[in-house]
């Protein structure tokens, strides 16, 4: 080839010279996926992945063997992500119980409707909610690894009674004070009324949770028990008016 012709190549860009090995193309950048706070979404769901995560381990795990270690690699963030948010494992668990069970009673108790109904049918919508939750799975598992754990980690059994539960009697006790303005109930103390009457609705299924099968579980009859329930506490075992003449003999 000339020298003009290999001008005209270069100006063609037609040129081209065996043996020299064509530039390699560069390969695209591979993402790395980085440890740490969790980029996309709203803090919402950000919260929702990371509660998944540690109610996963925990199932898996136990309270015991489960660590915040654990929760951070299974969300796929850094433990000082979790550690901004929950003081320790015992919070973090407390946080998964919590959600799981008041994310039903705020749904209950925001509605106006609530308010609207008689106080048997309000209870019985409250009790309905309450044992409801605690029959799914993953609820009745969750309260059987803090049932069995409590004792070997008192921490954990007063971060359940100051958290969920007392949120849930609070709630409850709230309900009552609106009714007792409306004139519909009477109660001298609607904060040991509620927590009464919790332990009325939840007493034989606790008892099942921590001693029974699944299957003894799916055989009881939580509408019976709640209207039960229900109209005991409403009415008592007095029965109302004027009390009954006494017996011959009886002071």
């Amino acid at each position: 080839m000339s020298y003009s012709q290999i001008v005209l190549a270069l100006e063609n860009d037609t040129c081209h010279f065996s043996g020299v090995p064509e530039p390699k193309q560069e390969a695209a950048p591979v993402a790395v996926h980085r440890v740490g706070r969790p980029r996309r979404g709203t803090q919402a769901s950000r919260i929702d992945t990371l509660i998944g995560a540690a109610t996963q381990v925990f199932l898996r795990e136990g309270y015991g063997a489960a660590s915040i270690d654990k929760v951070a690699h299974e969300a796929g963030v850094s433990t000082r992500t979790i550690y901004e948010r929950y003081k320790n494992k015992a919070d973090l668990l407390a946080a998964v119980i919590t959600r799981l069970v008041e994310r039903d009673m705020a749904t209950v108790f925001a509605t106006a409707e609530l308010e609207r109904m008689e106080p048997k049918q309000a209870l019985m919508t409250i009790g309905k909610t309450v044992t409801g939750r605690a029959c799914q799975p993953d609820s009745a598992a969750l309260f059987r690894i803090v049932a069995t754990e409590a004792q070997r980690f008192p921490a954990l059994a007063a971060k359940m009674r100051g958290s969920t539960k007392a949120r849930i009697d609070s709630a409850i006790a709230n309900y009552f004070r609106s009714q007792i303005r409306r004139g519909r109930l009477t109660l001298s103390d609607p904060d040991r009324a509620a927590v009464l009457f919790m332990q009325m609705v939840c007493a034989e299924l606790n008892e099942c949770l921590l001693f029974g099968s699944t299957e003894e579980m799916s055989k009881l009859d939580m509408t019976t028990h709640l209207n039960q329930v229900v109209d005991l506490f409403l009415n008592g075992a007095v029965p109302r008016g004027e009390p009954p003449p006494a017996r011959p003999g009886e002071p």
